[in-house]
């Protein structure tokens, strides 16, 4: 009796070990907001996910998966898998489905294959239309108002770049994907919320630095109702994978920074492991990189390598080679131990790769290192890359050289405040890692304070209640302004006893989702929006030179504007570029040719001067239809003042997170000569 006993034991504590939990996200019907703000799907895609409805009466619709703020857009489906009066619903098709039962767990599905959309329920077709749309699958349980939010419970959400057959569909729904699924190469979302903690949950399929990770937050941002939260699966139907660990995908996340000079532990890439399952964990064996587009090996003193656990902000880093290495070829191979540090757990695993950056190392040389292959137990892995990432230069900062001066723009997007607890934190996080001297800001809101004294700022702000923003690691001299709302002037004193005119602006604007969209709105016209800012945007910018810049500066005055300008710049919207903005021209924008004209240079586009090459956007990072236009700017002018290096920044510090506003940062190192 007493060995059966043990025996059980055993058993139980078997089991134990191995298993897993399996999460769902349960959202409120009324305020909650998980936005992923990807990006739109044409002709071909799969929605799909697992539902249990809360209430017994049905709004007009819920959104299991809606396109998110400003999406609509005359061009696309906006509502491509929702709950309409009881109905499974497809807005682009108008295509209704058959009604829902409540407090049930259902698979839902919408697909289109090019030729016709389908509706499923628990796998068997329930609808369809010979049609084919373009979606925008940018949020979950949500569209853009209260009205829409679904209220329940939300599991095992994938989204697909094609359309899955039914066989495809009744294969997979009551199990985890692996990479074993015959499309695992077209899946573009996977959120099974098992890891989803207060403001964040990972997209498992992720592969560059637009995740398309959760963003989970509030409406009414201000207020202090729970956010959408994470509740033990009771659904009998889906079995979770309990077999041995296998690996779900091996990506290479590199960083968005510049280096510096004498910097310790400088972030070249972070390699993220996904596996499924904790029975016979694989081990990482070996790194092989690849420093052969490195200016100068001179430039890296050493690298380390570091388990940085499984979430994206490492708080503790265990060093996986005592000391580091030092790299004396353009290729090497890293053997790594085996022990518990070098062995994956079941989810997502980080490993660091960092440099020490010589206090000597050439000034706008360029610094990258490429991982070419990764060992896992015996079997060698070619991980995926990120795509579209700036090249890294070295600079320093005006605390280790006097001559250099580090500018970051942001709008920081309502105080910081639309993303889940930890929204202004983030926001502090990010400028300490930016390593700036001088920040100009806007949507303050609230949050100046906090921020000057997290950074031991001076800051010039009309109210601390306000919009403009203007920190600086050295005293500031204001200068006096009538237009509070859109210029914020002022001089920062140098230790050198020199003064750099800066000014943090914001302009006016006519909305319009085209300036800023990566896809099409028809019935659009260029030439209305260069009116539009002719009288709106122009105005204010005339304004603040006229007025807050002109009578204060010497003709060998440094000066630096950074703002949200709320237009797009004539360097971009070539005819050159117009691929990437659906044909659309605009060389005649008014005020980049405004700034251009009064000897100001754009800062960014100086540095990447080919607007093919380096299209990317500030506006707006967490929604999908819209990465593609540039609207905040760092501009200069002076004889003694030269850009070093120039990065648009939309990504948390370590990478692999979800940025917390609407505008990307814009980050500029100047010689100060």
């Amino acid at each position: 009796m007493k060995k059966q006993l043990f025996l059980l034991l055993g058993v139980v504590f078997h089991l134990s070990l191995y298993a897993q939990t399996n999460f769902a996200v349960h959202i409120d019907g009324k305020d909650n907001n998980l936005r992923i703000g990807m990006d739109s799907i044409c002709r071909n895609w799969t929605l799909e996910a697992w539902i249990k409805p809360d209430d017994d009466v049905w709004k007009e619709q819920e959104v299991i998966i809606g396109g998110g703020e400003y999406s609509k857009l005359n061009s696309l489906d906006y509502l491509p898998l929702i709950i309409k009066k009881g109905y499974l619903y497809n807005f682009g098709a108008d295509l209704t489905g058959c009604k829902l039962p409540v407090n049930q767990w259902s698979h839902v599905a919408a697909t289109c294959n090019g030729t016709s959309i389908k509706l499923y329920l628990n796998g068997e077709e329930v609808a369809h239309k010979d049609t084919a749309t373009v979606i925008l699958p940018g949020a979950i349980g949500i569209n853009e108002s209260s009205n829409s939010i679904f209220g329940g419970l939300i599991d095992e959400v994938r989204i697909w770049t094609t359309g899955l057959t039914k066989k495809e569909l009744k294969a997979w729904m009551y199990r985890p994907l692996t990479n074993r699924h015959p499309q695992f190469d077209k899946l573009k979302g996977y959120y099974n919320f098992d890891d989803l903690s207060d403001d964040i949950s990972l997209n498992r399929a992720a592969e560059g630095r637009m995740s398309f990770h959760i963003r989970n937050g509030r409406l009414k941002q201000y207020e202090k109702q729970p956010l959408a939260y994470i509740v033990e699966n009771d659904n009998k139907l889906f079995h979770t994978d309990l077999k041995k660990q296998k690996l779900f995908k091996t990506v290479v996340l590199p960083t968005e920074w510049d280096a510096q000079q004498g910097e310790h532990d400088f972030q070249l890439l972070k390699l993220k492991i996904e596996t499924q399952g904790k029975q016979n964990p694989k081990s990482v064996r070996e790194l092989t990189l690849d420093f052969s587009t490195c200016s100068s090996l001179a430039d890296i003193e050493r690298i380390h390598v570091y388990n940085a656990g499984s979430k994206p902000h490492s708080e503790t880093l265990i060093e996986l080679i005592e000391g580091g290495l030092q790299v004396k070829s353009s290729k090497i191979t890293i053997q790594l131990p085996k022990n518990e540090f070098t062995q994956l757990k079941h989810g997502t695993n980080y490993i660091l790769i960092t440099a020490d950056i010589a206090a000597d190392a050439s000034l706008g040389n360029r610094i990258e290192a490429y991982l070419k292959t990764v060992k896992i137990n015996n079997k060698y892995i070619l991980p995926i890359h990120a795509k579209d990432c700036l090249p890294i230069a070295i600079t320093t900062n005006s605390y280790s050289n006097p001559k250099v001066l580090r500018v970051l723009q942001w709008n920081i997007w309502h105080g910081g405040n639309h993303l889940g607890k930890n929204g202004p934190e983030r926001i502090i996080n990010l400028i300490k890692h930016s390593n700036a001297d001088i920040i100009t800001m806007q949507e303050g809101y609230g949050s100046q304070k906090k921020i000057a004294d997290a950074l031991g700022f001076y800051l010039q702000t009309p109210s601390l209640k306000d919009n403009l923003c203007l920190y600086s690691r050295y005293p500031l001299k204001k200068i006096n302004t009538k237009n509070k709302f859109f210029s914020n002037p002022a001089f920062v004193q140098m230790p050198n006893g020199k003064e750099i005119y800066v000014n943090g602006c914001w302009l006016r604007y006519a909305h319009r989702p085209a300036y800023a969209s990566s896809i099409a709105n028809y019935g659009m016209k260029p030439s209305g929006w260069v009116a539009e800012d002719s009288i709106l945007g122009l105005v204010d910018i005339q304004r603040l030179i006229e007025n807050d810049l002109s009578p204060y500066i010497s003709e060998s005055t440094p000066i630096i504007i950074g703002g949200d300008f709320n237009s797009g710049s004539h360097l971009d919207w070539t005819h050159k570029a117009a691929p990437l903005h659906f044909g659309y021209v605009a060389e005649e924008l008014p005020i980049s040719r405004y700034m251009q004209n009064n000897g100001f240079k754009d800062t960014f586009r100086e540095i990447y001067p080919n607007e093919v090459e380096r299209g990317e956007g500030t506006f707006a990072v967490i929604y999908g239809q819209s990465q593609t236009s540039r609207i905040d700017f760092i501009y200069s002018k002076g004889k003694n003042l030269r850009t070093l290096s120039s990065k648009i920044v939309r990504t948390m510090p370590e990478i692999d997170d979800v940025w917390p506003s609407d505008h990307a940062a814009v980050l500029t190192a100047f010689v100060i000569e």
